[in-house]
């Protein structure tokens, strides 16, 4: 395949971009506007205007700051009861300061772009319809762009329209605090591209470093997860620029450093503000991604344990602040979101990290698979995360559509190929952390970029191999691509296959301290006729530790449908019950089931279970610290509950990883379904390659020619004697 790229092109001329891209924002603005204001009319969604109170002070002038107390006829606006809010309410010896502010600091321009448009056109949530369509114009402009690297603009066009009229972006069009990282994000995508399309020239690399810098600090100041976006940057930069890895050191350097620089001076005014607006919640929604109610739409089984089983600020609250009460006894108070919260969250997702590393590889993959499908996959209504997986996962269209254009552009340039390749597996492996649409609707573009640059491919170049009949050209440069594409994969795989070892080593290890651990019997246990065993729980401390509870169960001895409960006395932590769900087998071996167990927990509750079906419950008794060899030593883990996790395994020990669910194609079997591609792909591609060393096509052409004409004018001959 002749040497190509996906790049914007040359031959179409600057300011026809520009004015398709102009064309596309006012008239995604003008559309939009129309639309925000038939859904308004129906209510608005949430998206924590509760919040916004520095922006109300902005539109009245007081300048980004909150009223503590706050003012009284403030509270019903931010809460909605109430459409408009007049500045006169605010008292002029109201105390205002920035002392109490929760996450509002980090949120800075998102105020000040909504206090400028309430102060514009009056202090309302329905006057914001300006800023929402400005953001939608700036969004599909921004598709344009990215399309436009990789085809012609009559195609990236198209590309644009389609994305606009997505049910899955409108609907988070309306959703002010998600939608305002989807314009910001394209942007630094687009610009990506331009720094592996564009010449390594010290002008071209310093400019869009500089842009690059600009628009994520802009974005920070929206929303702090553009911090996922710094790695991207430095990743392309050294490993994807024009010229190599090792060439323009230099170049790189100061790109790096300049870079870092403008994002220092754009988001200047958020940082100095993180330290009154509590900076501590970055990991903490990570943490939340862990929750059981994501692992549907991923596709994936849950595990035998849990390591953040609700979706509850509450209960992550809860279990990171016991983790750090156990890993550092005497750390004492963690305020929720300060600093200190920030630390414990970060050490205890390393912890899990370290030992449950294939479940986060497997996670990041199902991610992938989730996203290339986006345009093709069902989705239920309602804005909450869930549904059914099979429903979800689309048809393996978005895949293949994907895996080709990452292979054609391999053929075509090396270099870009490996950088698509690089740019699927982050930022579609990134939504997991926390799986919902609200954090992934603006990746929809991905397959629709690979169809399209298929398209523009096929069409420049089809017609020139016809022509030329250059086919052995293109056949080498597609083994090629299929070689390293296929290297790849292998290495996706074996990093899998070794994290998987470590794991189970690993857990089985965790796991089995738990068994091991000393423990206390609970006075009390279920006798035939019972059904509840009331549990008393240990004085309260700060930071709250957990009691963990051992259950034992004998399947083969339980009924039909065992269960086992627990329930919390206090209403405010009824959502912290768990209900498991017992396996009858006839094997003797026992099921333990581990449960930390905090204030305000009353009873365990069984069902279905006979006399001899619960052997016991006990208190487990946390095992003693290892005693530190000398000065200056860490205290080791191997014997801490590494977090209050839900653990339910049959004996004897067995982990298992997470893995893709049965209900549908499994990670894996997409795998081996490309695998068999991949060979089937080679083996035509080597053959052909084999063909053109022993003849040329146009040899073998000729020689038949001259066989059939040598045949037919004997026949002649032959007819005539």
């Amino acid at each position: 395949m002749p040497a190509s790229r996906p790049t914007l092109r040359g031959d179409t001329p600057l300011w026809l971009d520009a004015s398709i891209a102009l064309l596309l924002f006012i008239g995604a603005a003008t559309g939009g506007l129309s639309y925000w204001k038939r859904a308004a009319a129906a209510g608005q969604p949430f998206y924590y205007q509760n919040y916004f109170e520095p922006a109300v002070m902005i539109a009245c002038g007081k300048g980004f700051v909150v009223a503590r107390p706050q003012v009284p006829a403030m509270v019903p606006f931010l809460w909605r009861q109430v459409d408009r809010f007049s500045c006169d309410a605010i008292a002029a010896d109201a105390p205002l300061g920035t002392d109490d502010m929760f996450q509002q600091g980090s949120w800075r321009y998102l105020m000040l772009a909504v206090g400028f448009t309430w102060r514009l056109f009056g202090v309302s949530w329905s006057a914001l319809g300006p800023l929402f369509v400005v953001l939608l114009g700036a969004t599909i402009a921004s598709v344009y762009a990215v399309f436009r690297l990789g085809m012609g603009p009559v195609l990236a066009l198209i590309g644009a329209l389609v994305l606009s009229f997505s049910a899955l972006h409108l609907k988070y069009f309306l959703v002010l605090r998600d939608y305002t990282k989807a314009p910001f994000t394209l942007v630094l995508i687009f610009l990506l591209g331009l720094l592996v399309t564009r010449r390594a020239t010290w002008r071209a690399v310093l400019s869009i470093s500089v842009a690059y810098g600009v628009v994520l600090g802009a974005g920070y100041g929206f929303r702090t997860d553009f911090m996922a976006d710094v790695p991207p940057f430095f990743v392309t930069l050294f490993l994807f620029l024009d010229g190599g890895v090792l060439r323009n050191m230099r170049l790189k350097l100061a790109a790096a450093a300049l870079c870092l620089a403008t994002f220092m001076v754009s988001a200047s005014p958020v940082l100095t503000s993180l330290d009154r607006s509590r900076p501590g919640c970055q990991w903490h929604v990570v943490v939340l991604g862990f929750a059981n109610r994501f692992s549907g739409p991923l596709g994936v089984e849950p595990a035998p344990y849990d390591v953040n089983r609700e979706y509850l600020d509450e209960f992550a609250y809860t279990t990171v602040t016991s983790y750090a009460a156990r890993v550092h006894p005497g750390i004492g108070h963690i305020e929720y979101c300060e600093a200190g919260y920030g630390a414990a969250t970060g050490a205890y997702l390393i912890d899990v990290i370290r030992r449950f590393p294939a479940d986060a590889i497997v996670r990041a993959c199902a991610s992938v698979l989730r996203i290339v499908e986006l345009p093709f996959a069902e989705r239920p209504e309602g804005d909450e995360p869930g549904g059914d997986p099979a429903h979800e996962a689309g048809h393996g269209m978005g895949l293949a559509l994907v895996v080709a254009a990452v292979l054609v552009a391999m053929a075509g340039n090396m270099r870009a190929g490996l950088f698509l390749l690089f740019f699927l597996l982050y930022f579609g492996g990134l939504p997991a952390l926390q799986f919902d649409a609200r954090h992934f609707f603006h990746f929809e573009f991905i397959t629709w970029w690979a169809a399209g640059f298929l398209v523009q491919t096929a069409i420049d170049h089809v017609p020139r191999w016809m022509r030329q009949r250059s086919w052995q050209t293109a056949a080498a440069s597609a083994a090629r691509a299929s070689v390293v594409l296929a290297g790849c994969f292998a290495v996706l795989m074996t990093s899998l296959w070794v994290a998987r070892a470590y794991q189970q080593t690993a857990a089985r290890s965790l796991l089995g301290s738990y068994l091991a651990a000393p423990r206390v019997e609970v006075e009390s246990r279920p006798a035939s006729g019972e059904s509840e065993v009331p549990v008393r729980v240990s004085p309260h401390t700060d930071p709250e530790t957990a009691d963990f509870v051992a259950v034992d169960i004998n399947g083969s001895q339980c009924g039909a449908h065992p269960t086992v409960a627990f329930r919390y006395a206090d209403a405010a932590r009824r959502a912290y019950s768990r209900v498991f769900h017992v396996e009858r087998s006839g094997d003797p071996g026992l099921t333990h089931i581990f449960m930390p167990i905090y204030e305000g927990f009353g009873r365990i509750e069984f069902s279905d279970a006979p006399s001899g079906c619960v052997e016991g419950v006990y208190r487990v008794r946390e095992p003693a610290p290892a005693a530190e060899a000398s000065a200056g030593e860490r205290r080791t883990l191997h014997r801490q509950f590494p977090a209050p996790c839900s653990v339910k395994f049959p004996a004897p020990c067995g982990v298992r990883s997470q893995h893709p669910a049965a209900s549908g194609p499994t990670m894996t079997d997409w795998f081996i379904f490309a695998f068999i591609v991949f060979v089937i792909v080679l083996d035509d591609v080597l053959r052909e390659m084999w063909l053109s060393f022993t003849a040329t096509r146009d040899f073998v052409l000729e020689r038949l020619r001259w066989i059939v004409l040598e045949k037919l004018q004997s026949l002649w001959r032959g007819g005539h004697r």
